[in-house]
């Protein structure tokens, strides 16, 4: 089995608990889908790097600063005006992004290195 599938399963789970959260009721069943989601992905991310696929880097600090931005605009979401937590949230998604393009260039960019692409 492909090991991309893996990503693309979790990814696939993430999005689905998100649009269970915010259009129904069910949310023991949309946060466990999130974090079957996050689950998948990390266990990708950390597969590659056990293989040698990928070379942790500086980009581990983007996901880092985009789980603080994000967790700390949902912490607020009560306290903030709507657009100050938005904003947290929204920037912390955009690092979070900015991590998967460059984690997955830098793979490629390995990959291609070795004549595995």
């Amino acid at each position: 089995m492909n090991s991309k599938i893996t990503l693309f399963i979790g990814i696939l789970f993430l999005l689905a608990g998100v649009i269970l959260k915010k259009t129904t009721d069910l949310v023991f069943l949309a946060v466990s889908l999130m974090v079957v989601g996050v689950s998948l992905k990390t266990w990708y991310i950390v597969g590659k790097a056990k293989s040698g696929a990928y070379k942790p880097g500086f980009e581990l600090g983007l996901v880092a600063i985009g789980l603080l931005l994000l967790f700390t605009g949902i912490y607020f979401r009560g306290d903030l005006p709507p657009f100050h937590t938005s904003f947290l949230m929204g920037a912390g998604i955009a690092f979070k992004i900015a991590f998967v393009i460059l984690f997955i260039l830098k793979v490629k960019s390995l990959e291609k290195r070795r004549g595995t692409l």
